[in-house]
């Protein structure tokens, strides 16, 4: 799993985060807030594993302010 999450650009995934989380306000459909919820979760389990498993920095993995 390190190897793994040494391969993530946390940047970009908080950036991708908050795009997720745009989508999911304007999604038109109940089916499509879910879908797109279980892809939020399936973020926010890993970005779990890498500071609560593996030591990584919470400001490197979640989203803080407008600059992340």
């Amino acid at each position: 799993m390190e190897n793994f999450l040494k391969k993530i650009d946390f940047k970009d995934l908080k950036k991708q985060k908050r795009t997720l989380l745009e989508a999911i306000t304007k999604a038109e459909t109940q089916k499509e807030q879910d879908n797109l919820n279980g892809i939020l979760h399936l973020i926010d389990s890993i970005q779990d594993i890498a500071v609560d498993e593996y030591g990584y920095k919470e400001n490197k993995v979640f989203m803080r302010g407008k600059k992340d």
